[in-house]
């Protein structure tokens, strides 16, 4: 990892995220939110849509990347919805890290109408993975990918 970017590293691989890639073109790259692995406290298809370049925010982003992320926004949350999401919240903070990544957040349908949105992947039946089923579940969604 390096002493700069959280998010470059991830990019680049030398920090692995679950399943690998879903998606890695020039401009951008989406992927499972990372937890080191070993890890058994996953939330399942919690993703993050990144530019390449590193850029602090969407006003960085030229005409085309902005293009990029926003069909990659549209695409993977298309896709989670197929794997059964009720909704997809789209999240962006920038508070840690540096380099825009955007959050897509599935709410499945056994969360309780209760939990608000920014508790859907922390109440205690949140749908939780280890390191092998994320990668899988990660593997079925890339594999839904036909859009």
């Amino acid at each position: 990892m390096s002493d700069t970017c959280l998010v470059c590293d991830e990019i680049s691989g030398a920090v692995p995220v679950p399943g690998e890639h879903l998606e890695t073109t020039d401009l951008v790259t989406v992927f499972q939110c990372p937890v080191l692995a070993p890890a058994t406290d996953i939330y399942a298809g919690y993703l993050f849509v990144v530019p390449r370049r590193h850029v602090a925010g969407f006003s960085g982003l030229t005409d085309t990347e902005a293009a990029a992320v926003g069909l990659a926004i549209a695409h993977w949350s298309k896709a989670l919805e197929l794997a059964g999401a009720e909704r997809v919240y789209v999240v962006r903070t920038g508070h840690a890290v540096d380099h825009l990544h955007v959050h897509l957040i599935p709410r499945w349908p056994e969360t309780p109408k209760e939990v608000s949105w920014l508790h859907v992947d922390d109440w205690d039946g949140a749908r939780r993975l280890d390191s092998a089923d994320a990668a899988e579940f990660v593997s079925a969604l890339r594999a839904t990918r036909s859009f």
